[in-house]
This record gives C-alpha cells, sequence and structure tokens, in this order.
C-alpha cells in the first residue's frame, strides 16, 4: 500500500472522528439546554419528579433560561429531572394559574413562535380529561392562561392537569394519556417537550388526596329551641336576610366574602321546608374551612351570628350530638382550625387561597 493511500485511510478517519464528535456536540447542547429550561426562573416552574413517595412541595424556583435559536427539534421526551424539593413557598402572584403544588406539567419548547391556531388542536385533546387542564404561554417572563394572553404566539407553553380535587386522585392512567397527548402536540410543531414520569405524578396524587381529606374540614354550630320549641320560616328568613345572609335556590342562606366566596351558611337541620311547613326544627350555621381565608376568624364571625340568632329565636347553642356548646367547647374548635390553617399553610396551600379553591372546590 503506497504512502497516499496510507495519507487518505488516515484522513478519513479523522473527518469521521470529527463528524461523530460535533454531532454528540450537538445533542448534548440540546439536552442542556431543554433541562435549563426546566431550572429556569419562572414561577410555579415543574416540580421535579422523584422515585420514593413524599408529601407534596414545590420544586426549587429555576434560573432564568432563553431560547437557543440553534435549538432544533430533539426526540420529545427527555430524560426525567433531578429530584430537588425546596420547602413550601407563598402562592405565587400574578396571573399564572398552574402550579406544581397541585398539576403534573408538561412544558413544551418550541423552536420558533407557535400561533393560537396551532394550539387548538391541543386544547381540543385536552377537554377529554374530566380533570381540569389548564395551558399557559410565556409573555415577558410571565406564564398566562393563553386565553388571557396578550399575544397570538408563544416560544414557550405549558399544560397542566391537576392531580386531585374532591373526586380523589387522578389515576395513573389518566396522567398517562395527558402526558401522551402533549408530547403528539409537541412532535406535531417539531418541538420539545418534558413530562413529569407519570407514576411519579400519581405518587404526588395520592399524597395531595391524603392532605386533601385532612383539611376538608366542615365545622358546624346548631341552634335548637328549648324545651323542644320551633322557629317559624318567616322568622328566620328575616333575620338570615338582616345578617347579610342571601337565600339560595335549595332554600338555604349564604353570607358570602368581598370577594364573592360563600364563608358561611346557614341551612335548616330537618332539611328544605316542604311549601305546606311553616316552621324548622333546628338550624345548622357551616363552615367550608378550606375555602375560607383566616378560618379562626371566620369560626369567630359564624359563632358570634349564630348567638346572636339565639335569644331572638329562644334558643340554644349546640354541637352535632345536641350537647349544649358554651365557651369551652368553642375554644376547642378553634383550636383544632388553627391547627389545620397551619397545615394548610405548611404545604403551600392556604386556605381561602387559589389553589386550595381549585382543590376543594
Amino acid at each position: 500500500m503506497s504512502d497516499l493511500q496510507l495519507a487518505l485511510i488516515a484522513l478519513g478517519a479523522v473527518l469521521v472522528a470529527a463528524v461523530a464528535g460535533y454531532n454528540a456536540l450537538q445533542e448534548r447542547r440540546a439536552r442542556r439546554h431543554a433541562e435549563a429550561a426546566f431550572r429556569g426562573g419562572h414561577p410555579d416552574a415543574l416540580l421535579d419528579a422523584a422515585a420514593e413517595r413524599r408529601d407534596p412541595v414545590i420544586g426549587r424556583f429555576p434560573e432564568d433560561a432563553r431560547q437557543d435559536p440553534e435549538l432544533g427539534a430533539v426526540d420529545p421526551m427527555l430524560e426525567p429531572l433531578a429530584d430537588a424539593p425546596a420547602p413550601p413557598e407563598p402562592e405565587a402572584a400574578g396571573t399564572a394559574v398552574i402550579s406544581s403544588r397541585v398539576d403534573t406539567i408538561a412544558l413544551v419548547l418550541a423552536d420558533g413562535p407557535v400561533a393560537r391556531a396551532q394550539v387548538e388542536p391541543l386544547l381540543d385533546a385536552l377537554q377529554s380529561h374530566a380533570t381540569p387542564v389548564h395551558v399557559e404561554g410565556l409573555v415577558d417572563e410571565q406564564w398566562m392562561p393563553i386565553e388571557d394572553s396578550p399575544r397570538d404566539a408563544w416560544r414557550e407553553l405549558r399544560a397542566g392537569l391537576q392531580l386531585a380535587s374532591r373526586a380523589g386522585p387522578v389515576a395513573e392512567e389518566e396522567i398517562a394519556a395527558f402526558n401522551e397527548t402533549v408530547a403528539g402536540f409537541a412532535a406535531s410543531i417539531n418541538a420539545v417537550s418534558q413530562r413529569e414520569a407519570a407514576a411519579a405524578a400519581a405518587a404526588r396524587a395520592r399524597e395531595l388526596d391524603h392532605f386533601c381529606a385532612e383539611a376538608d374540614i366542615e365545622v358546624a354550630v346548631n341552634l335548637v329551641g328549648r324545651a323542644g320549641a320551633t322557629f317559624g320560616l318567616a322568622r328566620v328568613k328575616s333575620l338570615a336576610l338582616e345578617n347579610g345572609f342571601a337565600e339560595t335556590g335549595s332554600g338555604s342562606f349564604q353570607r358570602r366574602n368581598a370577594d364573592g366566596v360563600a364563608a358561611i351558611t346557614l341551612r335548616f337541620v330537618d332539611g328544605e321546608p316542604g311549601r305546606d311547613k311553616a316552621y324548622a326544627t333546628g338550624l345548622t350555621f357551616a363552615l367550608d374551612v378550606p375555602n375560607v381565608a383566616d378560618p379562626v376568624a371566620a369560626f369567630d364571625e359564624m359563632a358570634g351570628v349564630a348567638q346572636s340568632f339565639a335569644p331572638v329565636l329562644g334558643a340554644e347553642l349546640v354541637d352535632d350530638e345536641r350537647r349544649v356548646l358554651g365557651a369551652a367547647g368553642l375554644a376547642a374548635i378553634r383550636r383544632s382550625l388553627e391547627a389545620v390553617a397551619r397545615s394548610m399553610e405548611a404545604h403551600g396551600i392556604p386556605a381561602g387561597g387559589a389553589l386550595a379553591r381549585r382543590l376543594f372546590s
């Protein structure tokens, strides 16, 4: 073999190695960029998936990330992110709805702007979920529901599937279907997507449901007439209206906060009175604890209203076992509510906040 042939073979080997090295460098660059986007500083970034079960907590806020114009389409399923939990933080301000505390989040990173019309198929596909789903776009470094966005195109989108509600935790199969829908959408627009593993999200859903079960409390106090006396319906209605209650279609009454949330519900112990019934045997004042800001203050207000009704109706305040409810009993209930409020704060889902109202609606 001549020296020229040997030189050509060596040169060819060098070129092949150079091409392979360049491809590997580009692949690592694309993967680093996608991972950096998930560590970015946008509020409510995706909670990193963990292998073991743990209480639902928010992931660390990532550093600010920008799209690299050289980032092209890659496999829509990236490697799982490393778990990096941090203590729960207060609910994020702004217009964002999606939260890693209560949602499993899928992020879509496109090389170029994705027009609103291109997102419509994704929105249609996500409507099949019984669990609430939201889609947001990044606008000036802030996540915003696309229906409220001032823009008609986005390079970064995220979808959030709520993991639990009063109906229970979301099943792993539904989470997997959600992931597949987002992955298919990302592939259709030649974009990158990152999703939480369905098994990890399902474990978080069960933990979140357990938390909901402990926090989902209704506190009630009752009024019953002394010596079996009953209450005239007209008198009850008059008292309710005088104290800021509004009658509902079911025959109960609600007193709402300034933000429109029903703070106290007043209903009849023996159910909705019939048309031929002009009296009631008792009244119940109820507080939906997780949906009320400052449950302790709301309970004090409710107890005060009930106590103001008592002398007018010739009634006394009792618990659900019809035992007289005095100062000691009210104080015990107040202590229990303080514990519930602390637990909700510790989970980053304060009572009466937007996340609590999503979970307990």
